[in-house]
């Protein structure tokens, strides 16, 4: 069965403080995320991107990058990149340029 970026299937899991897509077998697939409130309120910090080598390119943290997104949006939250890919994702889309923070 061939995995599509159209077919990826996201969710978040609040309890991990992750998006995830959930695959058969032993390997996580994530991007960990941290909910600041005080002394940052309304800071999304994105921490850590993992995605299995046999499934980049797939481009499943493209999909996480935009899930984290619209949670922020949603949620009122600035986004605060720790995670390489994120902080590289941001920088190659401008238009979400006023929701980042340091």
């Amino acid at each position: 069965m061939e995995i599509t970026k159209k077919a990826l299937n996201i969710h978040q899991d609040t309890a991990r403080e992750q998006f995830r897509f959930d695959m058969k077998g032993d390997e996580d697939v994530y991007m960990q995320y941290h909910i600041h409130t005080d002394p940052n309120p309304n800071v999304l910090e994105i921490k850590k991107t993992y995605v299995p080598e046999v499934l980049s390119a797939v481009d499943i943290e493209e999909k996480m990058a935009m899930e984290a997104v619209r949670f922020a949006e949603k949620m009122g939250c600035k986004i605060k990149t720790t995670c390489s890919f994120m902080s590289g994702w941001m920088n190659r889309h401008p238009e979400f340029a006023k929701m980042r923070t340091k």
